[in-house]
């Protein structure tokens, strides 16, 4: 009646891409820390960790109690089978006199009563044992919702810096395989040590009953088994973090595949693709059957320790016989207790990989959760009054690093006035997209001063900031679900009329009626069922729809076709006429209108004015114009 520990199971860990950064951030943030490059390593036991997977259990204390109970019972019924079968030898077998001067009946009576209460035992073990199963697996569940619901709360609220210098394939493991690991020290590891350990004390205590002198004798195993354990539990640990960083490595060969796989077909890059994949199977493969070799050399010794175990039963025991300080039912018993501590010593030493793998899932859990965002809410924070113009901002003085190292604004100074647009131009890296930033206060400035409506931006609620922001990013992300769906995550009470309305106010609605369910059309993963100029159209309709007062446009026609864009143009201008609008584009003819263009050139603003200002002064927006029209002399 032994639940024996389940196979080491196939390390999972996701793939090694990393969140799409922006401009100056995808070079500039800080790196990895070597905590995080370190991230899949197996982990010793830590005490630490196991208190914090402790209080998330204790936060159901009713489950907890009846789990230990059942695993007291469960124990106590393993320990009783030898018992009973000891016991019934001992009045029926070796000492049948017994049984008759205690009975008064033939000791075949006694044999039956023990097989009887083996049997009890045996169908009172199936049913504790399914109760705890169900027990310990409904509070793995809530365990591992709170976790799951803790991680994706954080994941909100910590700094987009996060995502810039953490690899996606990471972030996603601790939702995935890293609280897995959890749940198997949840439903595993705690509750079968608390059995086993139970059953390893009770067998003891049974050996010193039935001879202390033999009890002794195997007691000299345990220093032997503690240098056995020790030594291959620290290669055990090398091996399968080997095994992990390879299979990171596939993982991570497999979604670059995928992710690429136009470009590779396009080079006729298969042969070599395939050539690489393979070497990293075969590493994957020799780096498994080490950590399998170590393994099956692992676990096997303590069988072997088991089995010369009863070798000294019998010998030594069998020298305790002819002296009368046992019987030969005590040394049965003895035999019988003796087996079942060493299978409950080689069911924890099992357990041992799966506790190396819970220890290093709850580690990277725990260290995204003590992530602390730096953008937060000040204590003197206030939200910003309601209001239906747009808002003002202004930039004074402004400085922003990603890094000690490297200046992304160096002072910048410029403002936009309530319903004002304002056009951001410049070369890659100028620092463009590092305002917007500021605006939507992605990060905080690291010197000078951001104001809206003359407030500084460290004192406007986070909440309240972001709910007066339209942004139609240079991505045009869209989630799963509908074209609708998506339109309504600007504002998620819109009506179906406002939706429509959104889109006939951008002058879009027909393009987006025209897909094969209109508005209904699901949009695929990350809008692939979408062309990227349908994409963009989506993204203004969710932006027009949140009723902002600040609208942001990152390069946000970028890959809206010539005619397309003409026909938004027209309605842009009119749903900007209430709004303060800031204008990102490297498409000259977007911000032409714009009723201030500031350029950007590493990090400082070398002029502003409005287009025809800056076309008479002849500086360097007069240059990128000409460089604009000597490129697409079918724009102007």
């Amino acid at each position: 009646m032994k639940d024996r520990a389940d196979p080491i199971p196939e390390p999972k860990d996701s793939n090694e891409h990393r969140l799409d950064s922006r401009e100056a951030a995808k070079s500039l943030v800080a790196a990895p820390t070597v905590a995080e490059q370190q991230g899949e390593k197996y982990r010793p036991i830590d005490w630490a960790i196991t208190r914090r997977l402790l209080k998330y259990m204790l936060r159901y204390p009713g489950l907890q109690t009846a789990i230990a109970i059942y695993a007291v019972m469960l124990a106590f019924i393993t320990l009783g089978v030898p018992y009973v079968l000891t016991e019934t030898i001992r009045y029926t077998i070796d000492q049948p006199q017994l049984w008759r001067d205690l009975t008064g009946r033939e000791p075949v009576d006694g044999i039956v009563l023990g097989a009887s209460i083996i049997a009890g035992l045996a169908v009172a073990y199936y049913i504790v044992m399914a109760i705890r199963i169900i027990a310990v697996n409904k509070l793995a569940e809530r365990v591992i919702f709170d976790l799951r619901h803790d991680i994706f709360a954080h994941l909100h609220r910590i700094d987009i810096s996060y995502f810039d210098r953490t690899k996606l394939g990471r972030i996603l493991s601790r939702g995935t395989s890293d609280v897995n690991a959890v749940r198997n020290a949840v439903a595993q590891i705690i509750p079968r040590v608390l059995i086993h350990g139970l059953e390893i004390v009770g067998c003891f205590a049974a050996m010193i009953w039935y001879d202390w002198v033999l009890a002794l004798v195997i007691s000299i195993l345990a220093p032997m088994l503690y240098f056995i354990n020790n030594h291959f539990r620290r290669r055990m640990g090398e091996a399968y973090r080997r095994v992990q960083e390879s299979f990171s490595r596939i993982t991570s060969n497999l979604a670059e595949t995928v992710s690429g796989i136009r470009v590779t077909q396009a080079f006729a890059r298969e042969p070599e693709n395939e050539r690489m994949f393979v070497s990293l199977l075969d590493k994957h493969r020799r780096v498994n059957m080490f950590a399998a070799r170590e393994h099956g050399l692992y676990i096997p010794l303590f069988d072997l320790a088991a089995q010369i175990t009863a070798v000294i039963v019998l010998v030594v025991g069998a020298y305790r016989i002819e002296s009368g300080a046992m019987t030969i039912s005590d040394m049965l018993g003895f035999l019988f207790f003796s087996g079942v501590f060493f299978i409950s010593v080689v069911i924890l030493a099992e357990l041992y990989n799966t506790t190396l793998q819970a220890m290093a899932g709850g580690e990277r859990i725990f260290r995204l959760l003590d992530n602390q965002p730096n953008v937060v809410d000040g204590p003197d924070a206030q939200p910003l009054p309601k209001s239906d113009r747009g808002a003002r901002i202004e930039f004074e003085n402004t400085r922003f690093a990603y890094n000690a190292d490297s200046q992304v604004l160096r002072g910048i100074s410029f403002e936009a006035k309530p319903g004002e647009t304002v056009a951001l131009v410049g070369h890659t890296g100028a620092g463009k997209t590092t305002v917007v930033n500021l605006i939507s206060r992605f990060y905080d400035r690291t010197g000078g001063n951001v104001r809206i409506d003359d407030t500084p931006i460290e004192k406007i609620t986070l909440e309240s900031l972001r709910s007066i922001l339209g942004l139609v990013p240079q991505d045009n992300f869209l989630f799963a679900g509908t074209v609708a769906d998506n339109i309504r995550f600007g504002r998620p009470d819109a009506t179906d009329d406002e939706v429509r309305g959104a889109c006939a106010d951008l002058d879009c609605l027909d393009i987006l009626e025209s897909l094969p369910n209109g508005l209904d059309t699901e949009v695929g993963e990350r809008g692939t069922n979408l062309s990227l100029g349908q994409r963009q159209l989506v993204c203004f309709a969710r932006a027009m729809i949140a009723r902002p007062r600040i609208l942001i446009l990152d390069e946000a026609t970028s890959a809206v076709d010539t005619f397309t864009e003409y026909r938004i143009q027209k309605a842009l201008e009119r749903l900007m006429a209430e709004r303060t609008s800031i204008v990102v584009a490297h498409r000259l003819s977007t911000v032409k209108n714009a009723d201030r263009i500031v350029v950007l050139d590493h990090g400082e603003i070398v002029e502003q004015g409005t287009h025809d200002e800056l076309i008479e002064r002849g500086g360097p927006y007069k240059d990128l114009y000409a460089q604009f029209i000597k490129l697409n002399t079918d724009e102007d």
